[in-house]
């Protein structure tokens, strides 16, 4: 997220509280697959785990544009507005929020890392910072700060080689913001970069533009989708891009939230399951009852889900959707092109479950739970905004939603 400069966090908790939610959260594991059907396709099961919770994207007072007092080296008093939390501070916080971990990603910053507060509170502290090139990139696992060059597209490509080498993950931040997608992104290097995640989701998707630093996260997602659309695997994260203490009733830490599934409870196991598109995002951490989605597979036809997101299984392959949390919501599956699959699904209880189908001609597929929110949002803004902002025209009420499963004739074997 670009600085607010200007913005009243009065008017952004106000506006912002429209849409917390009262629902619980609960986590949850795949099960392990029985022997496939005769004659049916082998499926690789997903590795026995568990499912964490964390923010990829919060700041302190670390970066630039968030204040930290008087000794603060790169934020001045003139921007005491900015008041930002300590390392300390944000990991507090993610513990009262029910959060297994924190990425601290400070602008070109990595000091976060040697501080105190790094890792307080039982909450795993995940190294990166935020790398300003031409557009924000996730340096996911980084300890040092990469030399940018040029920061040209190919000084860019060798950057994230060198974060994997080192055993992180490169990641892409806000593709789209505010701007006119696809002509126009803040990530200029379009699809010239292949990355390893994109955010999908930057802070609420109550904050569009026209509001000031605003996200078009529908763009977000168009962009991410662009990726699977091209034959590549890239997982979908969210992060609450967290600055200002003022805020952080609406854009703290877990809003949203980034599930990963984990085999290590670890840095290295939450990289790993970034890595093998293991994730799912909720509007709002477990301790303020965010709404959780996991989609499924059947793709040996044994009766029993042992896929979930990341793998590949056949095309054709039953699929099934879980939302916990979510009574009243809508569940919808999304498909190659962008395409909504079938109906959209009245969510009845706070345990659901729905099966779903795709046409064979598929090569990917995502869930998503939200709220059918356009008409009320359209009366709203319409006579003040009309169709010069995306805020009347967007997915504003978006609960929770998933990476792809992958689908296609030739599945790895076991």
């Amino acid at each position: 997220m670009t600085h607010m400069a200007g913005t009243k966090p009065a008017a952004l908790t106000a506006i912002a509280g429209l849409l917390l939610t009262g629902l619980q959260m609960v986590t949850s594991a795949p099960v392990i697959a029985a022997s496939p059907a005769p004659g049916a396709a082998r499926v690789q099961p997903a590795p026995a785990g568990e499912w964490v919770a964390g923010d990829l994207h919060v700041h302190t007072t670390y970066s630039h544009d968030s204040y930290g007092g008087p000794d603060d080296d790169n934020t001045e008093v003139d921007q005491a507005y900015t008041a930002g939390h300590s390392v300390e501070q944000a990991f507090r916080l993610a513990d009262e929020r029910d959060l297994d971990f924190l990425t601290i990603s400070d602008h070109n910053d990595v000091r976060s890392q040697t501080d105190k507060g790094f890792g307080r509170f039982g909450v795993i502290g995940v190294r990166a910072y935020e790398n300003s090139l031409r557009g924000h990139a996730q340096m996911l696992g980084a300890d040092h700060i990469h030399d940018n060059g040029d920061s040209a597209a190919s000084d860019v490509r060798r950057i994230a080689s060198k974060l994997r080498a080192d055993g992180g993950v490169f990641g892409v931040n806000h593709p789209a913001e505010a701007s006119g997608f696809p002509h126009e992104l803040d990530w200029s290097y379009g699809y010239q970069v292949v990355p390893d995640v994109v955010e999908a989701w930057n802070v609420m998707t109550l904050w569009q533009p026209p509001l000031p630093a605003a996200n078009n996260n529908d763009d977000n997602v168009r962009y991410w989708e662009g990726w699977l659309d091209r034959g590549k695997r890239v997982a979908a994260v969210g992060g609450s891009d967290s600055h200002w203490a003022s805020t952080s009733a609406v854009q703290g830490p877990g809003q949203p939230t980034t599930w990963v599934y984990v085999t290590d409870h670890s840095e290295a196991g939450i990289l790993e399951g970034l890595r093998q598109g293991r994730t799912s995002i909720a509007a709002q951490p477990p301790a303020l009852s965010g709404v959780r989605v996991f989609l499924e597979a059947d793709g040996d036809q044994d009766g029993v889900w042992e896929s979930m997101v990341g793998d590949t299984v056949p095309a054709g392959s039953a699929l099934r959707v879980r939302v916990e949390g979510g009574a009243g919501t809508l569940v919808r599956l999304v498909a190659t092109g962008g395409r909504q699959a079938g109906e959209a699904v009245p969510v009845t209880g706070e345990r659901f479950t729905h099966d779903f189908a795709v046409n064979d001609d598929a090569t990917w597929v995502r869930a998503e739970v939200f709220r059918e929110d356009a008409a009320d949002v359209r009366q709203l803004c319409d006579p003040l905004v009309g169709d010069r902002t995306s805020y009347c025209r967007n997915r504003i009420a978006r609960e929770a939603m998933t990476s792809a499963i992958y689908l296609g004739n030739t599945v790895p074997p076991p």
